[in-house]
C-alpha cells in the first residue's frame, strides 16, 4: 500500500449505500494443496488464538493515512481474532477529525524478512472507497517517523503483496487485485511497476490466496496460484536486497481510488486466515537461473506491435480482421516444457470473439517454428476491462540462441476487439517457463536487448543503380525518391502521433506526438530499403519540452540504432532541423532498414510533446 501512491485509475462508483451488518464469516474451504516442495514453511499466524501476537504484531495509531489523504482513524479495537481468524472491519463512525475507523497492523521492529513467499488467504470487503492491503516496507524506513528507520520513503522500498481499490465507475475494483513495487532507481525516480488481475467474481465473494515472491533476481505476483504479474530485478533495485516487515490494513478513501460516496456499503470486514513465509534455495544474487519469464506486452519498450494504434491515457490496440504479433527480446537459454501461457486483457465486445493465440520461435533472419496454439474467447457480459489465459499444452523445452519468441493472436470470427496495453493495471502479457537449469549468462537485459521489427519483404520498386541523392520518409516536398509500403505513423505503449491540423514547417502536413511514459514512442515501418549509400538522416522539429529521455530510433531485421534526441536539439522553440549522421546508429544503418524513423521514451518520466516535418534521408 503505497505511502504516497500516484497510480492513476477510472472515477468511482457502484453499490447500494445502505450500511448493512456484516455477514458472519464461515469456516473457508480446506486448504489447499501447500506449494511445491523446494519451498519451506519458514513462519507463519494462523490467527487461531484470540488476540493478535503482540511479540510479532504493532498497531498503527491516528488519521490521516500518512500520505495518501485517507479518512479514517486506524485503532486497535477495529482488529479482532477470533474463529481462526483476524478480522479487521471499517465502519462509519467519527473518531478525532475522522469520519470513519479502521485497524493496520506492521510487524516492524519485531518480524521482518529478506526474501521468500509471502501468502496470504483472505476474504476481501468490497464497495467504493474500501482499500484492503497486504504489504511490506524497508526496515529502514522512517515515514512520518513511524519505523525508527533512516531512510524516506520510496527510497526504503516497498513490496505491494495484494491491494484491492473497492468500486469504481466500472465496478472493476472489486474484482481487481494488484501488485506493486515502489523504489528510488537510478534517475532518482519513483517507477511504480504495478500489475493487475481482474477475477471472475468479486474478490468479496470467497476467500483466495494472495502470494509474491521475492528472489534476488525477480518478483512474481499471483492469486489463486495464477501467476499476472513478474518483474526482474535490477542493478539499480538495491533497496530489494535488504530486510522487510510486514503490514496488514484497510484504508477508506485515499489518493488512488477516491473517497466513499452514497453508493459506499459500512461497515465491510477484512477477512484474513492466514499470513506465511516460505523459504527455498534460490540462485545467488547477479545469477539468474530458475527465474519464470513473464515478457509485459506493453510495459517493456522493446516489445512491438506489428499492428494497430495506440491512443489515449488508457490505450488500445485493435484487433480486427489482421493478425497482431508481438515479439520478446532476442534470448538466449533453455526453457523448460509446459506452462508457457498468455494473458490479454480487453474490452468488453460487442458478440462472440473466439481469438486463436500461437507461439513461434523467430530466428534473426525471419525463419519461424510454431511451438503451440491456443483458442479462448474474450466475450463477455461484464463491462469494464477483463483478463483471457490461453493455455498452451505441448510446447516442447527448447534453448534459443539469439532468438526471439513471437506471440501471434488472431480474431476468427465476431466484431473488432479493443487489447487494453496500458502497462500498469492492466497489462497483457506472454509467458514463458525458464529453465532451472538454464544458461545463466543467458538472460536478456530489458535495458540492452535489440528491438525485434516485423520482416517486410524488400522493396521490389528500389533503385537497381545509383542511389538518388534524397530518399523520402514524411513530407510534402517531392524527393527524387520516396520509401514506398510506409504505414501511417504507429503510436506504442503511451506513444501518442497524429497529423497536425496547422502550422506545418512546409506543406500542409506535419506530425503532432505526445510521449509521456518510459517506453512510450511511435514508428514508421515500411518495406525495406538499403541505406548504405546515404550519410545523413534529417528532420524538421519544433518543440518546447525537455528531450531529457527521448532518442531517436531506426532498425533493420535484428539490428537497432538510436542517437538521444536532447545532444541535436538547440535551445529554441521554433522550427529547428536536426541532422543526425547515419553512422551514429552502427550496424542499423548498414543494411535492410524496415524502420526508418521512429521516436521513444527510455528511462526516467518523459514530457515531451513536439510538431515534426520533412523527414528524409541524404547521400551527402
Amino acid at each position: 500500500m503505497a505511502v504516497c501512491c500516484a497510480l492513476l485509475v477510472t472515477a468511482c462508483g457502484g453499490g447500494a449505500g445502505s450500511d448493512p451488518t456484516p455477514a458472519p464469516v464461515t469456516v473457508p474451504p480446506t486448504d489447499p494443496a501447500p506449494p511445491s516442495s523446494d519451498w519451506v514453511l519458514d513462519w507463519s499466524d494462523e490467527f487461531n488464538g484470540n488476540a493478535l501476537d503482540s511479540t510479532v504484531w504493532t498497531h498503527d495509531i491516528g488519521a490521516g493515512g500518512w500520505g495518501n489523504n485517507e479518512s479514517q482513524y486506524y485503532q486497535a479495537s477495529n482488529a479482532v481474532v477470533s474463529g481462526g481468524f483476524l478480522t479487521i472491519t471499517a465502519k462509519r463512525e467519527n473518531v478525532g477529525d475522522a469520519p470513519y475507523t479502521s485497524s493496520r497492523i506492521q510487524s516492524a521492529r519485531k518480524k521482518s524478512f529478506t526474501y521468500g513467499r509471502f501468502e496470504m488467504r483472505a476474504k476481501l470487503p468490497r464497495s467504493q472507497g474500501l482499500w484492503p492491503a497486504f504489504w511490506l516496507l524497508g526496515n529502514n524506513c522512517n515515514s512520518f517517523n513511524l519505523y525508527g528507520g533512516n531512510t524516506d520513503w520510496p527510497g526504503c522500498g516497498e513490496i505491494d503483496a495484494m491491494e484491492m481499490i473497492g468500486g469504481l465507475s466500472d465496478g472493476s475494483g472489486d474484482y481487481t487485485t494488484h501488485g506493486t513495487l515502489h523504489y528510488l532507481n537510478a534517475q532518482n525516480v519513483n517507477p511504480m511497476p504495478s500489475f493487475a488481475y481482474r477475477n471472475a467474481a468479486r474478490l468479496s465473494d470467497d476467500f483466495h490466496i494472495y502470494r509474491v515472491d521475492w528472489t534476488p533476481q525477480s518478483f512474481s505476483w499471483s492469486i489463486d496460484g495464477v501467476t499476472y504479474g513478474t518483474k526482474l530485478i535490477t542493478a539499480d533495485m538495491e533497496a530489494f536486497h535488504k530486510p522487510y516487515f510486514m503490514l496488514l490494513n484497510m484504508a477508506v478513501g485515499g489518493n488512488w481510488g477516491g473517497w466513499p460516496d452514497g453508493t459506499t456499503m459500512l461497515p465491510q470486514t477484512y477477512v484474513i486466515d492466514y499470513v506465511r513465509h516460505y523459504t527455498r534455495n534460490w540462485p545467488a544474487k547477479g545469477t539468474a537461473a530458475g527465474l519464470p519469464s513473464v515478457w509485459h506486452l506493453s510495459q517493456n519498450p522493446h516489445l512491438n506491435s506489428a499492428a494497430g494504434t495506440t491512443t489515449g491515457a488508457q490505450p488500445v490496440v485493435t484487433l480486427a480482421d489482421s493478425s497482431l504479433s508481438w515479439y520478446t527480446p532476442f534470448l538466449s537459454g533453455s526453457f523448460d516444457a509446459g506452462g508457457w501461457s498468455a494473458s490479454i486483457w480487453t474490452l468488453s465486445s460487442a458478440g462472440s470473439t473466439p481469438v486463436r493465440a500461437r507461439i513461434y520461435r523467430h530466428t534473426s533472419a525471419g525463419a519461424e517454428t510454431l511451438l503451440g496454439e491456443s483458442t479462448a474467447n474474450p466475450a463477455t457480459s461484464a463491462s469494464g476491462n477483463h483478463a483471457t489465459r490461453f493455455n498452451f499444452v505441448s510446447v516442447p523445452a527448447l534453448t534459443l540462441s539469439n532468438e526471439s519468441v513471437r506471440l501471434e493472436l488472431t480474431k476468427l470470427s465476431g466484431p473488432s476487439l479493443s487489447l487494453v496495453v496500458n502497462g500498469n493495471d492492466f497489462d497483457s502479457n506472454l509467458s514463458m517457463p525458464w529453465s532451472a537449469t538454464g544458461t545463466v549468462a543467458g538472460y536478456p537485459s530489458e535495458a540492452a536487448t535489440a528491438f525485434p521489427t516485423p520482416s517486410s519483404p524488400s522493396d521490389p520498386s528500389g533503385p537497381t543503380g545509383p542511389a538518388p541523392a534524397t530518399l523520402g520518409v514524411y513530407a510534402d516536398t517531392p524527393y527524387a525518391s520516396s520509401w514506398t509500403g510506409l504505414t501511417a505513423a504507429q503510436g506504442y505503449n503511451h506513444g501518442v502521433v497524429q497529423a497536425a491540423s496547422s502550422g506545418a514547417f512546409e506543406g500542409a502536413n506535419s506530425l503532432s506526438c505526445t510521449l509521456n511514459s518510459d517506453g512510450g514512442g511511435w514508428q514508421f515501418v515500411g518495406a525495406e530499403r538499403d541505406l548504405s549509400a546515404y550519410r545523413h538522416l534529417r528532420f524538421m522539429v519544433k518543440t518546447s519540452s525537455s528531450a531529457q529521455w527521448v532518442r531517436v530510433r531506426l532498425a533493420g531485421t535484428g539490428q537497432v540504432g538510436w542517437v538521444a534526441l536532447a545532444g541535436k536539439l538547440s535551445a529554441s522553440t521554433d522550427w529547428q532541423e536536426i541532422v543526425v549522421p547515419l553512422s551514429e546508429f552502427g550496424a542499423a544503418a548498414q543494411g535492410l532498414v524496415s524502420v526508418p524513423f521512429s521516436i521513444e521514451a527510455v528511462g526516467g518520466t518523459p514530457n515531451f510533446s513536439a510538431q515534426i516535418d520533412q523527414i528524409y534521408f541524404t547521400t551527402d
